[in-house]
């Protein structure tokens, strides 16, 4: 494991970034986008400190306007405490920032106009960034909460589609509410809903991928024990369909006979990639 979180990390400046940096060298507003530079680097070290504390691989880190996004393999393969603190560190670390410029304030070191800036940028970045909408912090700490009580594959459908509702209803909000239109707003929120929208197309792909680890890594024995009840003629991918992270699975099923019949998750894991078997019924596990 490299020494320092952010080694090996390629580093990408999304087109928005850009867009935002070309209009503040056009206006003269160099001091502003250095600053907000700044605010989003130290936002998402906070971000990959801590995952690289939890173990994780980062493949990339991408800046944003609003902050920014550290692709990982690991959403969904760990634990909901391990992802809501990650998803936490972003914002933990605009408000060290915000305690940090108070200090330099009253040290005399900053000016009043300055801390008060640099307070608002933090404060506005952090708020952002806790809407509970995806790919935004408050929207991967609300797919970890809602992974608690119900299935993981419909926690992934419920933050994605509810998150395409929110993006959508802020495009429409920059064009209805003002004489003008707010430009920076449209851009947010179509890239929003274009994350969402492809964070949809690839749903499969993310469950599988889940699947996959569950079947590698089984849960610990401490996990809790689901019981899901199921019936002989339900397809097998169906049934996958209705399992929940941090929790241990056993299925349910009555044989030719009406005997009940009970199936670990390993049974179903191993049918689904060992056999290659998705569409297969569930009663052609027990007869």
């Amino acid at each position: 494991m490299n020494k320092w979180p952010w080694q090996g990390i390629e580093v990408r400046v999304h087109v928005l970034f850009w867009l935002v940096i070309l209009s503040s060298v056009l206006t003269g507003r160099f001091m502003e986008v250095i600053t907000l530079f700044v605010l989003v680097i130290i936002h998402e070290m906070g971000h990959i400190t801590a995952a690289h504390s939890f173990g994780w691989r980062i493949r990339r880190m991408e800046l944003l306007p609003f902050g920014g996004v550290a692709h990982t393999d690991e959403w969904g393969t760990v634990s909901a405490r391990e992802e809501i603190v990650v998803a936490l560190a972003g914002p933990f670390h605009n408000v060290m920032m915000v305690l940090a410029g108070i200090l330099f304030f009253k040290a005399g070191w900053w000016s009043g106009d300055w801390t008060e800036y640099f307070i608002q940028g933090n404060t506005l970045m952090a708020g952002f960034n806790l809407l509970p909408v995806y790919p935004l912090d408050g929207g991967r700490i609300l797919q970890s909460l809602l992974s608690y009580g119900m299935p993981y594959r419909k926690c992934i459908l419920w933050t994605l589609w509810g998150s395409l509702i929110v993006a959508l209803s802020f495009f429409l909000y920059a064009f209805t509410t003002a004489e003008t239109v707010h430009l920076h707003l449209c851009m947010i929120a179509l890239f929003l809903a274009y994350a969402n929208w492809m964070a949809l197309k690839q749903k499969e792909f993310q469950y599988v991928r889940f699947l996959m680890h569950r079947k590698e890594c089984p849960p610990p024995d401490s996990a809790r024990i689901v019981q899901l009840n199921v019936c002989r003629e339900e397809p097998l991918y169906a049934v996958l369909k209705r399992m929940r992270k941090e929790a241990y699975h056993v299925f349910v099923v009555r044989d030719r006979q009406g005997r009940l019949c009970s199936l670990p998750e390993e049974v179903l894991l191993g049918r689904f990639f060992d056999d290659k078997a998705a569409s297969s019924m569930i009663g052609d596990l027990v007869g």
